[in-house]
């Protein structure tokens, strides 16, 4: 079916040890989606460092593919 290729940023928000705690973000303000290319997801990671000024910045970004094995309406009509 169908495989949707997106990166999202992980972080431990300032030195969190508990890896379970880790923050899992693909957001920008009110709008929350994730990035499609390696630029806009170091763009989010340059302004995340402006806003929040963490001691150490640790954000990492992750390549995530979801296979989908629903087709969609538009699929599902051709």
């Amino acid at each position: 079916m169908t495989k949707i290729k997106c990166l999202c940023i992980s972080c431990s928000s300032d030195s969190e040890i508990d890896i379970r705690k880790l923050n899992i973000w693909g957001e920008m303000g009110l709008a929350r989606w994730l990035p499609e290319t390696m630029a806009e997801a170091k763009k989010r990671v340059m302004q995340c460092k402006k806003e929040n000024n963490c001691d150490f910045c640790d954000a990492e970004i992750h390549e995530i593919i979801i296979n989908r094995h629903i087709k969609t309406k538009k699929q599902s009509l051709r």
